[in-house]
């Protein structure tokens, strides 16, 4: 039987040790890591494979939502948190699980067999980020709208909102367009204003502080002219 790699996120580290414990009970889950902050997580999960994340929801940095949503192919959640305030919120991230502190062996149990159902023979195991990720998640309409990144015309910011423009049309969704930023691929994205993400191979003319993408002028603000240029130059 293939084992079943989990991680750990808590601040607390008795938390974590009663995660440990009641996991060690079932044979095929593995513990390959535990951490105290979601950071310390992203960083691991770039170089090596998981399949379930068990997550605390309140941490310091950023929180357990925050850090889910901060995944584009994210594998398995179940949360475990002392509030539960958030349930809602966590399952609309579509979570496998809300687990309520303290966390009793047979209410992991019964979470195990929620993971089981949903997973047997599906391949949900998040790869590494050094590979290129090819699609965004983006939530609008209280739904995930997974979007192709070779299909994305460009991105426009309004405050705490963003527009992504697609071959197949738009999604408006609250995210901040500085953290699409960190998620699409340096090499194929450019930000060339505070307003404007744009996909570098389907530029299609540049001309003075204006860069056209599918037809339409967008401009390129002063302080991203020279990072326009070395990408272009390459």
């Amino acid at each position: 039987m293939d084992k079943v790699k989990c991680i750990l996120i808590d601040d607390e580290p008795i938390a974590i040790r009663i995660l440990e414990r009641h996991l060690s009970v079932f044979p095929e889950m593995e513990v390959v890591a535990t951490f105290n902050s979601a950071p310390l997580a992203m960083n691991y999960m770039r170089q090596n494979e998981v399949n379930l994340i068990f997550s605390d929801i309140e941490m310091p940095q950023m929180n357990g939502l925050q850090f889910i949503r901060s995944l584009q192919h994210p594998p398995a959640i179940v949360f475990t948190t002392a509030y539960r305030d958030y349930a809602v919120e966590a399952f609309d991230l579509d979570v496998v699980d809300y687990l309520v502190k303290p966390v009793s062996l047979e209410r992991m149990g019964r979470a195990l067999t929620r993971y089981h159902e949903r997973y047997s023979g599906v391949d949900n195991t998040h790869t590494p980020d050094s590979v290129t990720e090819s699609f965004i998640n983006l939530k609008a309409d209280k739904k995930i709208i997974r979007i192709a990144t070779d299909k994305i015309n460009y991105i426009e910011s309004y405050g705490d909102y963003v527009i992504c423009y697609h071959e197949d049309g738009k999604v408006m969704s609250r995210e901040r367009i500085s953290n699409l930023e960190q998620l699409l691929s340096k090499e194929q994205f450019i930000r060339i204003h505070r307003q404007y993400i744009i996909p570098v191979n389907k530029i299609e003319a540049i001309s003075g502080n204006m860069v056209t993408i599918t037809g339409k002028n967008l401009p390129v603000g002063r302080s991203f002219r020279q990072n326009l240029k070395q990408q272009i130059d390459r």
